[in-house]
């Protein structure tokens, strides 16, 4: 079955406000839907990946990743506990990030070498 782009807008739209209202196995049939059905739609693809992650599921999030997806991918490399990764990545990313997000990941790394957490980030 080929859908319109109209289509694909639609679902990935109801998929978006399931999400932001806490609906977020709802949401993630949606989107995984529009994974098989479009496979390149990165928004789908990382949106997947995003509910993943808030599910704490972030090894199924990782595969979902396309390289461009930075701050995701950051993300998800903390919730797997690989933090050096994670920093590897945002060097990877040097000069891709806006200059307050790259100083916010700086921080936030240091603290995570310090022994705080965040979410679903491991010590």
């Amino acid at each position: 079955m080929n859908w319109t782009e109209e289509e694909v807008y639609l679902v990935a739209e109801r998929g978006r406000e399931w999400a932001q209202q806490g609906y977020l196995e709802e949401a993630a049939i949606l989107f995984a839907g529009l994974v098989a059905a479009v496979p390149g739609y990165a928004y789908a693809r990382r949106s997947l990946a995003s509910i993943r992650l808030q599910q704490g599921r972030p090894a199924e999030a990782w595969p979902l990743l396309d390289p461009e997806a930075h701050e995701l991918r950051m993300e998800t490399l903390l919730a797997l506990g690989r933090p050096r990764d994670a920093e590897a990545e945002m060097a990877a990313a040097r000069g891709r990030l806006a200059p307050a997000v790259e100083l916010r990941w700086r921080w936030r790394f240091e603290t995570v070498r310090q022994g705080a957490t965040f979410g679903n980030s491991p010590r």
